[in-house]
């Protein structure tokens, strides 16, 4: 389970880079707008279908053996 760990720091790191490059851009798009305005319901949607995927393809299960 360690591996999930360090993929999830990983997409934490890498989406708090694309946040604060977008911030720092002079130019910004609409779509630019709308990651930055909305970017904590982005992750935290991501992150809650990442949790339900794993979640449901590990052996959490208490009746499940692996």
């Amino acid at each position: 389970m360690i591996y999930l760990l360090i993929i999830a720091a990983l997409l934490i790191i890498n989406f708090t880079n694309i946040i604060s490059k977008l911030e720092n851009k002079e130019n910004r798009s609409n779509f630019d707008n709308f990651i930055i305005e909305n970017y904590k319901l982005i992750f935290g949607t991501a992150f809650l279908f990442f949790t339900i995927f794993f979640w449901r393809y590990s052996c959490f299960f208490l009746d499940f053996n692996c």
